[in-house]
């Protein structure tokens, strides 16, 4: 993995930055469950189109890369919005 930073670390820095707004506005926001909800709903996604075009730059974009990075931002996106919104 800090192979794959050093190659390419503005690949990294963004993914970084995206992931910090995520966590940093989440907490930001956090006395209004709707805009936390949108956050992390958005970072989701932003971390999934992260991996499509980081995978696609580096030509090695499958079908299996993408499912893979849905699921993880699928499950992270459920365990937060299961908590927020715990009875």
């Amino acid at each position: 993995m800090i192979k794959e930073i050093k190659i390419h670390p503005f690949h990294y820095l963004v993914l970084l930055v995206i992931l910090n707004l995520g966590i940093g506005m989440f907490f930001m926001l956090r006395f209004n469950l709707f805009y936390q909800t949108i956050v992390v709903l958005a970072t989701g996604t932003a971390y999934v189109i992260w991996g499509v075009v980081h995978h696609w730059l580096e030509e090695d974009l499958h079908l299996k890369v993408f499912l893979e990075y849905f699921l993880i931002a699928l499950v992270f996106c459920v365990i937060i919005l299961s908590l927020l919104f715990r009875a």
